[in-house]
């Protein structure tokens, strides 16, 4: 194969191989990123939690001071209707104490409900925080290996960019600099060409060139797409198998060849 040629196929694969690399390496902040967020995520419905516990616990608070200043209006009342003078008066101030009564009743069917509530806030609670210390752990898991991960690139992607130097430095200038050009407008450059084809354009090849490729002694490009083009005989479809029909014509042939065949004459007496 031209010497060329051989580089740059090679030159190709280096190049492929580093724009993931550094396409992984620059997406892996990304990735830490999106785990602390998924982690932040878990605190905040920890601390909502708890904020809701605190506010459970403000309204019953609130409530539980209704029903004492409820309790003190009952026993203002009752000792006033001691006191009053007329009918009026004294239906007026039980009125009053039923009304309070009715309050009292009211905020502790709250307080109850609060209880409830409470219960059901508290162990969603837990169970967050059992959560988070889990996730925490995934987390750190998963940022250590998002580390190791963007060293290990960053450690193939300099040895793969001294490789990429050498094989750069062993290619002549023109056939170099045509591979940077289409590699700049094409994700590929060096293509397989197969069944007197371009296998990235499809195009069809002239038979003269077609030759030429086969050779693999000198860089053909692509008419079409301005790919360079190679050769590869492992590519080539295996021979169709002989047909039935033929091997029954050619064994006829075969028998009367052997009836052709001169015996051999018996010795004289």
């Amino acid at each position: 194969m031209n010497a060329d040629l051989a580089k740059l196929i090679e030159l190709e694969k280096v190049d492929h191989e580093m724009a993931r690399l550094s396409e992984e390496v620059a997406a892996l902040p990304g990735r830490v990123a999106l785990i602390e967020t998924r982690l932040a995520e878990h605190k905040d419905e920890i601390e909502k939690a708890k904020t809701a516990i605190k506010t459970n616990e403000a309204n019953r608070r609130k409530y539980e001071a209704d029903i004492q200043a409820g309790q003190q209006k009952i026993v203002k009342y009752r000792g006033q209707s001691s006191s009053v003078k007329t009918n009026d008066e004294y239906r007026a101030l039980m009125h009053e104490v039923e009304f309070a009564e009715k309050e009292i009743r009211d905020s502790e069917d709250k307080i109850l409900e609060l209880m409830v509530l409470l219960e059901s806030e508290e162990k969603a609670l837990k169970a967050a925080e059992a959560q988070l210390k889990v996730e925490a752990v995934e987390v750190e898991k998963e940022k250590a290996e998002a580390r190791t991960r963007t060293a290990e690139d960053e450690k193939l992607l300099a040895e793969l960019a001294a490789k990429r130097s050498e094989l750069r430095t062993g290619v002549t200038d023109s056939p170099l600099a045509h591979y940077d050009r289409v590699l700049r407008a094409r994700k590929s450059v060096v293509v397989e060409a197969r069944g007197q084809k371009c296998m990235a354009c499809f195009v069809l090849i002239r038979p003269q060139t077609w030759q030429e490729i086969r050779t693999n002694e000198q860089i053909v490009t692509c008419s079409s797409c301005g790919r360079m083009l190679f050769y590869d005989p492992a590519s080539e479809p295996p021979a169709p198998p002989e047909s039935p029909k033929k091997k029954a014509k050619n064994q006829p042939a075969e028998a009367e060849a052997e009836d052709e065949v001169p015996t051999e004459a018996a010795p004289a007496p």
